[in-house]
């Protein structure tokens, strides 16, 4: 059997070969070169990585595709994968620690004056204090409202009880928030929760039912003071109807670490609103990230090569996650 890993920030050319130790049929191939992949995938049996249609269609031999993301909008978006046989499996919860100390960061970059000061150190403003002590908060007492609570929204919650803070959340799926989380409501709730929190953080996964699920009329439901954090997927929170509130300042700030489209346009004009706080799709980033995705991976190889499925983490194409 032949898995093929292609180009990752990862190092799982590293991390998962040791996965297939107790697997002597099986072999690892790490190709990564973009312009290969095609050639690469044509025998590949299992694959670990990106893949757009072209490189899916080569794929002749394939039964099994591992994404390194939690997300798995892109290999949704091809629908030669949805209706074929093969077995997609997400990175679901190696990502949850890494995405909730980001929502945290991006919160206390506003809330404890970081934006300003970094800004204002470029020219070595020290007056600048004089601007931003008097803006300062605690989060000890407000509310965060969390969208979706899986994985990452219970990271998340964790850490916003450590702040003091009261944790709400809304949920689909679920009235189960466990200990960190006050209360969980079903998603017609939503309208309330961007009313009452502080804070909101969108954790939803992106599909055809959440694509601009946050829009014009949800974030002028927000308190003026309000701040609204997007972890997820571009695409679930209106970019268009948030730049006008942040423009008109309706809500206080706004944090993003996802886009549509990914890059975000040089031309876009949220570039230039100086309450946005723009990352350019890091949030997943760990020192660990590596090792979670191959704890991952070696459970499915057990559970693949015994035809023991459903597999972990493994995908319902048609409802998306």
């Amino acid at each position: 059997m032949k898995v093929l890993i292609g180009a990752n920030p990862m190092g799982l050319e590293e991390t998962l070969p040791p996965c297939g130790a107790d697997h002597p049929g099986v072999t690892f191939v790490h190709e990564p070169d973009r312009g290969k992949l095609s050639a690469a995938i044509d025998d590949a049996d299992v694959y670990v990585g990106w893949i757009g249609e072209e490189q899916f269609a080569a794929a002749k031999e394939l039964k099994w595709i591992q994404s390194p993301s939690s997300g798995t909008n892109y290999y949704l978006a091809i629908p030669a994968l949805v209706a074929s046989d093969v077995l997609l499996t997400s990175a679901r919860g190696t990502h949850a620690n890494c995405v909730a100390d980001s929502a945290m960061a991006m919160i206390l970059a506003f809330t404890r004056g970081v934006v300003d000061c970094v800004i204002a150190q470029q020219s070595r403003d020290w007056g600048v204090a004089k601007v931003v002590r008097p803006k300062l908060l605690e989060l000890t007492g407000s509310q965060m409202g969390i969208v979706g609570i899986g994985a990452i929204g219970k990271a998340i919650a964790k850490r916003a009880k450590a702040f003091g803070m009261r944790v709400e959340a809304v949920d689909a799926f679920t009235n189960e928030g466990g200990e960190d989380v006050d209360a969980v409501w079903p998603l017609e709730r939503l309208g309330a929760l961007m009313r009452e929190s502080d804070y909101v953080v969108v954790t939803l996964p992106w599909t055809r039912e959440t694509d601009g699920m946050i829009d014009a009329e949800l974030i002028g439901e927000m308190k003026p003071s309000g701040m609204l954090v997007g972890m997820s997927r571009g695409g679930i929170i209106d970019q268009d109807a948030l730049g006008q509130a942040l423009k008109e300042r309706t809500i206080a700030c706004a944090a993003l670490d996802v886009f549509k489209p990914e890059p975000l346009p040089d031309d876009s004009e949220l570039w230039d609103l100086d309450n946005l706080l723009i990352l350019p799709h890091i949030a997943g980033g760990t020192q660990l990230e590596g090792k979670y995705i191959a704890d991952i991976f070696r459970e499915n190889m057990g559970k693949f090569l015994a035809n023991d499925l459903p597999l972990r983490n493994q995908v319902d194409k048609e409802r998306g996650f």
